[in-house]
């Protein structure tokens, strides 16, 4: 009797064992199938009173009220009447920053631009307690004064509260006086904005990726640190991720004239990103077989490759992908690269015309 219950005993031993290590197994293996991020993590639940009263498409600051007068309000091109002295300043500033910038402090850092997106954009409904938070990421480096703070106003006056979760600046060892104290004081009075420093130069890639670690939204946004915003722009980049989790996307870029920053589209329709045989990034038409698969405008265009600069990504998947390669040290380049890698990996790469 003793030897049975000896063995039963050692049976229960070996069999709790293989269980464990089964759940360990299971654990650690990671796997993406093009799945939709689920609802707990970016589910966000309002009691129904609340969300009845709630406008949950409010971004964190409201714009006031446009100014018809103010030079390029509603992205409209601006040209300043200037004294010889004035123009000799302009002229400088222009050498320095290659634009504008002369004009660009004229204008204000809240300036309102036309929504010049399809009305099937315009009209869309989202359901914002279901979709995924982000992190906007943005490097710079001994960047013009009011092109980095237009585009920080930007992502904060069009960029729905409940969805965005901060903004990371990511200073990349600038030398320019005002972007050290007088910076660190202007944003200390903005909500959700954070600023990271480097110890030394990193590059874009790096800086991106150090802001990266900060992140604690659920998705990544990388922009530019001389772009603006159009309400209505992140909806569909969160919407299209939380749909399945294994898409970047990117927003359609237009052009701010560096000249009379003038917001313009450059083109009627969205392009789509490809290259040539010395991987120098270009954009082409849509071809037919894409336009045939889409069944509205308003749908998603896949694209081999992107611009960039400014793009979204599930946090997670960007680290399944290995992120950027490290070993980049200037920008141009990286872009094709995680390209390439996102169609090699099981993902998607793609435009939305609604952004």
């Amino acid at each position: 009797l003793a030897r049975r219950w000896t063995w039963v005993r050692k049976a229960c031993v070996i069999l709790g064992f293989l269980s464990v290590a089964f759940l360990v197994v299971e654990l650690s293996v990671s796997s993406f199938g093009g799945e939709s991020i689920p609802g707990g993590k970016g589910e966000r639940h309002l009691g129904g009173g609340a969300e009845e009263a709630v406008d949950l498409a409010r971004p964190v600051y409201s714009k006031s009220p446009p100014d018809p007068y103010a030079p390029g309000e509603w992205g409209k091109a601006s040209r300043l009447q200037l004294s010889p002295e004035e123009t000799k300043q302009q002229d400088e500033l222009i050498e320095k920053y290659a634009i504008n910038i002369y004009l660009s402090d004229k204008i204000s850092l809240h300036r309102h631009i036309e929504d010049n997106r399809l009305s099937g954009c315009k009209s869309k409904s989202y359901s914002y307690r279901s979709l995924p938070t982000t992190s906007v990421v943005i490097a710079f480096y001994n960047e013009a004064w009011s092109t980095l703070l237009r585009t920080i106003h930007s992502v904060l006056e069009t960029s729905p509260s409940v969805l965005l979760k901060e903004i990371i600046l990511v200073d990349d060892l600038s030398d320019k006086v005002y972007l050290k104290a007088e910076l660190e004081k202007y944003i200390s009075g903005l909500q959700r904005v954070r600023l990271i420093r480097t110890n030394k130069r990193e590059g874009l890639v790096r800086a991106r990726l150090i802001g990266a670690t900060f992140a604690t939204g659920d998705v990544l946004t990388f922009l530019d640190c001389h772009c603006e915003c159009v309400t209505g722009w992140l909806e569909p980049l969160l919407e299209r991720i939380a749909e399945n989790e294994t898409v970047i996307v990117c927003p359609v870029i237009d052009t701010i004239d560096w000249k009379t920053f003038e917001f313009y589209m450059q083109t009627a329709e969205p392009m789509i990103g490809g290259f040539d045989w010395r991987l120098t990034f270009q954009w082409h038409s849509v071809p037919k077989h894409e336009r045939l698969r889409r069944r509205a405008d308003t749908d998603p265009i896949r694209s081999p490759t992107m611009a960039g600069g400014l793009f979204a990504v599930s946090k997670k998947y960007f680290e399944y992908l290995g992120t950027y390669d490290t070993g980049m040290d200037v920008w141009g380049g990286e872009n094709l690269e995680l390209s390439f890698r996102v169609w090699q990996c099981g993902g998607t790469l793609e435009i939305h015309p609604c952004s």
